[in-house]
């Protein structure tokens, strides 16, 4: 039977998700529907199962599908749904048209590695930890790579574009400012695609069949298919153009023999073979320890050659899980010795910064998503568990007082949904004004940047020196958006800022008509206002 059109299915449907995918990071115009970014984001494997274990929701069990479709037909998921799978394959094209040499060959499976990163994932996760998650997923990763990288380049792109049409009187696009959001997580992002591209120029999908837990557990879950990828002996001439083909390394010609564990159902070996050697098999699903004695033969061997793989996965497990709790409980130490103002500010709808940080997997689409770039994100802030998760950066802007967009597309349940009505009284925190600091105490000039920037009127100016103000804060309406730490002209430090609530609090709704004020800021002025 002639397969190789699935590779083409194959493809149109990887490069469908690919660039909807990319698109919601890239977007700066907000022309992504919501609806279509919870479609795209619903099949997302590590989100969609944080989501399911917090919620118990049909909704949030989109993992539930994947794990179905693997169960009959294998890592289709790998090949067309992870933008990080698919990225490896437009990166593997392009190598092949610039060196043009031989391709891939068969190599055995590094199988005391790969699932002893899977049970140290699965191990930490049970302790309320998502650290190595957060490092390993496909998605998250390739959402670092596509917010902190690929955004830049097409903000780039725009701007050139918008400057041509300018010239022909043509205002069809407009500038948008570029920024490295945070050199810590740029660096990674540059580093971890670099790597990337070596892996799969000298070893194709070598990182989604070592590193990744989530080609891990698919893998398993492949080894018990309905259908499998099977070499004909008697059709197949052991011509080899199916290896070269396996970006995989999963083919072993010699013994006609396919890992399906390691095979991320790309199907190019389908197209490769000229005799029809090769094409899917409905198997009978056999349970460990029932069947042939010759199957059973051959699982005592197995478990024989993984004794030591067993031995280093718990090796494994204890030191990644001291490691984490030792940086989980340094965290906790700052935040009971300095107090909440060394907690960096947590988004709305966040709730608490446990919950926060324990389910954020720091894919940077809220980064992405937030008009004014508020959203940051941060290096070791929120201890090494918490390696990137974004932070509300008020030295970088502010939050819009009815903004919630960072709410409505957070994947992992990490950031909750509000309302507009519900945010105007949630308190993330409470703006501190320090006197000694403020341009009207320490130059005698008048100000009233923070108080003209609150949405609420939480900073009022009241009597100083004769016509001089200076603010005053009223925390019961102030809900800490950082509007008037971000308009503070005071440097480096800010004479007022906004100190972190550990857990969010409601806020008294203000008496003053509110309006959600925009601060326009010109690099030759002196003051934001």
């Amino acid at each position: 039977m002639q397969l190789a059109f699935l590779k083409k299915i194959r493809v149109v449907v990887s490069l469908v998700f690919f660039v909807f995918t990319v698109f919601i990071f890239i977007d700066f115009a907000a022309l992504t529907g919501l609806q279509m970014i919870k479609t795209l984001l619903y099949l997302q494997f590590v989100p969609s199962l944080l989501n399911f274990l917090k919620f118990l929701s049909v909704g949030a069990a989109g993992f539930i599908f994947i794990l179905v479709l693997t169960f009959f037909f294998g890592r289709v998921y790998c090949s067309t749904v992870c933008p990080l799978g698919t990225l490896q394959d437009i990166v593997a094209r392009i190598s092949k048209k610039i060196t043009n040499r031989k391709r891939f060959r068969f190599s055995k499976p590094l199988n005391g590695i790969r699932y002893s990163i899977l049970g140290l994932a699965v191990f930490v996760l049970l302790l309320h930890s998502i650290f190595l998650l957060s490092l390993l997923d496909p998605y998250s990763l390739a959402g670092k790579i596509f917010s902190d990288l690929f955004r830049p380049v097409w903000y780039l792109g725009n701007n050139i574009l918008s400057r041509i049409l300018q010239l022909f009187d043509s205002y069809a696009l407009y500038s948008v400012s570029i920024k490295i959001v945070s050199w810590p997580s740029f660096l990674f992002s540059m580093a971890f695609l670099g790597l990337i591209i070596f892996l799969v120029v000298r070893k194709g999908r070598w990182y989604c069949n070592v590193i990744c837990p989530v080609g891990t557990l698919l893998g398993l879950l492949s080894k018990i298919s309905f259908f499998r990828i099977r070499m004909d002996e008697d059709a197949c001439t052991s011509c080899g153009l199916c290896v070269k083909e396996c970006k995989a390394e999963c083919i072993d010609i010699k013994e006609k023999k396919v890992d399906f564990s390691r095979c991320v159902a790309c199907y190019n070996c389908f197209g490769a073979c000229p005799e029809k050697g090769i094409g899917y098999r409905l198997e009978k699903i056999r349970i460990p320890g029932f069947g042939s004695r010759k199957g059973r033969k051959e699982e005592e061997e197995n478990a024989k050659g993984n004794e030591f793989s067993r031995r280093k996965f718990f090796g494994t497990t204890l030191i990644g899980t001291t490691a984490v709790l030792a940086s989980k409980t340094a965290f906790a130490d700052k935040e009971k010795q300095q107090g909440v103002s060394e907690i960096p500010v947590i988004p709305p709808g966040a709730g608490n910064i446990w919950h926060y940080t324990t389910n954020c997997t720091a894919c940077h689409l809220c980064v992405s998503v937030c008009p004014t770039k508020v959203l940051q994100p941060t290096f070791i802030e929120f201890g090494l568990s918490g390696l990137f998760q974004p932070k509300m950066d008020y030295h970088a802007e502010y939050c819009n007082f009815e903004c919630v967009k960072c709410t409505e597309v957070c994947p992992t349940g990490a950031i909750l949904p509000i309302t507009k009505e519900q945010k105007s009284t949630l308190q993330i925190g409470v703006s501190k004004f320090i006197r000694n600091i403020c341009i009207v105490v320490a130059k005698h000039t008048a100000c009233g940047a923070c108080s003209e920037h609150c949405p609420t009127k939480a900073v009022e100016m009241v009597p100083y020196l004769g016509t001089l103000t200076i603010p005053k804060v009223d925390e019961k309406i102030c809900v800490g958006c950082g509007a008037c730490e971000y308009a503070c002209p005071t440097k480096p430090d800010k004479a007022i800022y906004v100190e972190a609530h550990s857990y969010h609090r409601q806020a008294m709704k203000p008496k003053k008509k509110v309006e959600d004020k925009k601060i326009i800021t010109k690099p030759t002025e002196e003051f934001p206002f």
